[in-house]
């Protein structure tokens, strides 16, 4: 499956080709104008269509694989948010321990 940046990368690619096809500047007859440009509009659909590598084949293959990994992901950001919480445990209960050994410290010199 391409990634978003393969997809548009692609496409930038298609639309410099199908630049090539228009014309330069030159003047020329409106008919050949309205042709080049009904040619470039076909292409263009074409890539943008097209059943196997099309924009919006993989624009759907993209929300597809998303909607399928939506349930994962949240089971993902559960397990994070449980670690997030441990680790705050942690750092409390090693706080407790710090400031009971520091004071265990100073009544003994003090003693």
């Amino acid at each position: 499956m391409k990634t978003q940046k393969e997809v548009i990368s692609q496409m930038a690619k298609d639309v410099k080709e199908l630049k090539k096809k228009q014309p330069n500047g030159e003047l020329k007859r409106i008919e050949s104008m309205v042709k080049n440009q009904g040619e470039l509009l076909s292409d263009l659909h074409y890539k943008i269509m097209d059943p196997e590598t099309g924009l919006v084949v993989e624009t759907n293959k993209n929300t597809e694989f998303r909607t399928m990994c939506a349930p994962e992901r949240e089971v993902l950001i559960e397990q994070f948010k449980g670690v997030l919480r441990w680790k705050k445990v942690i750092e409390w209960g090693l706080g407790v321990v710090f400031v009971a050994a520091v004071s265990a410290f100073i009544k003994v010199m003090m003693a």
